[in-house]
């Protein structure tokens, strides 16, 4: 399955294509885009995290097509 993913400014980007779709097995959580992202064990409390714009926990199956997208609230708005 394919998913779209807004990352933080410090993932690992090479997991993601050129218009930043990452492919993931079926069945497949949050908590996998955190480990391919890397997202740092320190950093996890400072991001938000929203599939679909709407906050989830990691344990969150995901579907084909969810949109995947990350708010450092660190950085304003």
């Amino acid at each position: 399955m394919k998913i779209q993913v807004y990352p933080p400014p410090f993932a690992n980007l090479s997991v993601l294509d050129e218009d930043g779709m990452m492919v993931l097995p079926p069945g497949a959580r949050l908590a996998t885009v955190y480990r391919r992202l890397k997202i740092p064990l320190l950093l996890q409390p400072l991001v938000i995290c929203h599939v679909n714009y709407q906050r989830v926990k990691l344990s969150t199956q995901l579907k084909d097509g969810d949109v995947i997208s990350f708010i450092l609230p660190l950085a304003g708005g």
